[in-house]
């Protein structure tokens, strides 16, 4: 018995030695950047990879989501294409509508008073930019980035009727204000980086520099038009100019907290 544990340990010992002949040095000790590229799985996106990004906001017991934003605060869209290891290309699409409208009706002393209001200015974002990657690890990826603003305000328009009924009928009071619209454009850098739960997905952080400026307002004109219920109708008209441009130089008021995804349309 005690032979055979003898005879199978010098078999165990020569198995060893004949192995370590065959097998490089190298692998003994810590594998290399190349034998770990192989290794470890491939967690950040890749050339041609496309990504979309929002913000996240809340504490812990009511995080919410919500879209990135342009200079001028409006929600952005991000889409992000990734041309190659160290570059990254992104584009922000900000639309925006606003239109307000009320309607009420009312009783002053024997007369019915009715009054129709609207408001309505549409804006438009534009940002392109690029991101350029260092050297990370296979979860971390730090990265610079340069984004451009630019926007379209459209001019504003504001308009009311009031109908004014009683017994011999209703008149009609409208008026009607045109301001012209403006443009934005700016600038932001940006220092972040993302961590990658899984491939594709995740979380980051993103701070930054920024330079904007507003250019708003111009002419400006109130038509106002009277219809009595008898007489001749009247027409009003005041033209005035009136014309905004703000700079600000900022820098975020704390770092915006990021989740995405990148996928391969291939």
């Amino acid at each position: 018995m005690k032979n055979s544990f003898l005879l199978l340990c010098l078999v165990c010992f020569s198995f060893l030695s004949i192995a370590q002949e065959f097998v490089p040095q190298e692998t003994s000790a810590v594998p290399s950047m190349a034998v770990r590229s192989l290794i470890q799985p491939k967690l950040l996106p890749e050339a041609k990879d496309w990504g979309v990004t929002v913000n996240v906001n809340g504490l812990i017991q009511n995080i919410s989501l919500q879209p990135r934003q342009d200079l001028l605060n409006n929600s952005t869209a991000l889409i992000r294409y990734v041309k190659d290891e160290k570059w990254t290309i992104r584009f922000g699409l900000a639309p925006h509508l606003y239109r307000y409208s009320v309607s009420t009706t009312d009783s002053v002393s024997k007369d019915l008073v009715g009054f129709d209001s609207t408001a309505s200015r549409s804006i438009m974002g534009f940002r392109p930019g690029v991101e350029y990657h260092f050297r990370g690890s296979n979860r971390l990826d730090p990265y610079v980035a340069l984004d451009a603003d630019f926007g379209v305000v459209g001019g504003l328009t504001i308009g009311s009727v009031t109908n004014v009924t009683d017994t011999t009928g209703t008149s009609r009071l409208s008026r009607t204000i045109t301001e012209d619209g403006g443009f934005s454009i700016g600038a932001k850098l940006s220092a972040g980086m993302s961590f990658f739960l899984t491939k594709g997905l995740f979380v980051g952080m993103e701070y930054g520099l920024g330079i904007q400026n507003v250019v708003s307002g111009g002419d400006r004109q109130e038509v106002v038009q009277f219809e009595p219920i008898s007489g001749a109708n009247t027409t009003t008209r005041n033209l005035s100019s009136q014309r905004v441009n703000d700079l600000n130089v900022f820098v975020d008021p704390m770092a915006m907290i990021t989740i995405g995804y990148f996928f391969s349309p291939r």
